[in-house]
């Protein structure tokens, strides 16, 4: 964590850390807000922000977000909002950190997933607090992948695979997401001896790093999980070569464990961006969820586009996440044309 460069008060947060190009994106938000709301937002008493499709039959993918040192779940609320809308399928779950003494603060108390010591590789490996930070993200998985009656929220969805889950994050956020993703294994609930890994769909890292860079293991089968790893090349809290550590690291692991090419980790720069996030950064983290936790489209049993109305045609492409696509067609042929390709892609 050399590359971490000190501050008057080190913070990760977006509230803490404001940016032009974020206020754009929150004001691309709220400009579109008026629109159709796919999307329920709750809160828990925990901090925890749940923005899940408000139809519960749509849900086939989930996205836990981590804020940054300082912030909360509230940080990210409208910037996940924006992607909301363009994945109806996939529910996002944004928890907040404990509050906790932070050392390179002077000790002040603060939200932190970890503590942080100094900003050294040495101190890099300590990060004391990180495993039950692990184990929380943990728990809210297992809320997911187990039967709704588990939930915590008033909002009710059916269980998922491991393989319709991505874990992601901002700045120290981003590294736990980056830390459990890659280092966790199915909790052993059978006589097995060898625990594999859990199979995320994918990780997303967001001017984040590889914390216990020197400690790490990875679990068995999460050597071809995605990961997009973006980061501002003007960062002056996490620095770029930060995020090219990370990617070097643990590509040389994976390739090491001669069970992936280490090919799968993406690192994706952004010129003249600081400790923040721009709309650029939003839409290719829409595109990369679009491509790895892609909607379920039940195609054998949906009735055939050209025979439905407009306004079927609309609502089953809403479902399947292509209002982007669908934007400026008046014509009924354009949607037929576009959910009848959708269809026969996901067929294959």
């Amino acid at each position: 964590m050399m590359s971490l460069r000190p501050s008057l008060l080190f913070a990760t947060s977006l509230s803490l850390s404001p940016h032009l190009r974020l206020n754009h994106a929150v004001r691309r938000v709220r400009a579109g807000s008026s629109s159709l709301h796919l999307h329920t937002t709750t809160r828990g008493s925990d901090g925890t922000i749940i923005i899940a499709p408000d139809d519960c039959s749509r849900h086939s993918a989930s996205v836990i977000l981590c804020h940054g040192l300082g912030d909360t779940a509230m940080g990210w609320e409208e910037p996940v909002q924006y992607l909301a809308r363009q994945l109806p399928h996939v529910k996002f779950i944004l928890p907040s950190a404990p509050k906790q003494p932070v050392t390179l603060n002077m000790g002040m108390v603060m939200p932190s997933w970890y503590d942080i010591v100094g900003l050294d590789l040495r101190s890099n490996e300590v990060c004391n607090g990180l495993d039950d930070s692990v184990d929380r993200i943990m728990n809210l998985v297992d809320v997911e992948i187990n039967d709704d009656t588990m939930a915590t929220s008033s909002i009710k969805s059916s269980p998922l695979d491991y393989s319709r889950i991505v874990l992601a994050g901002f700045s120290q956020g981003g590294a736990l997401a980056l830390y459990a993703g890659m280092t966790q294994t199915r909790r052993k609930n059978s006589s097995d001896d060898d625990a594999v890994g859990l199979g995320f769909a994918g990780i997303v890292v967001m001017s984040g790093y590889l914390p216990r860079s020197n400690q790490l293991k990875l679990s068995p089968g999460s050597e071809n999980t995605p990961i997009l790893h973006c980061h501002g090349e003007m960062d002056s809290v996490v620095s770029v070569q930060a995020a090219k550590l990370s990617k070097e690291r643990i590509s040389s692991l994976v390739k090491e464990s001669g069970l992936g090419n280490g090919d799968t980790y993406e690192l994706k720069t952004y010129r003249g961006l600081d400790h923040s996030v721009s709309m650029e950064e939003l839409d290719d983290v829409v595109s990369f969820l679009m491509h790895v936790i892609p909607p379920i489209c039940d195609a054998t049993s949906m009735e055939d586009p050209a025979k439905m109305s407009v306004r079927q045609l609309r609502d089953e492409i809403s479902k399947a996440g292509l209002n982007e696509q669908a934007k400026g067609m008046l014509e009924k042929s354009e949607l037929v044309h576009l959910l009848s390709q959708h269809l026969e892609q996901t067929a294959k």
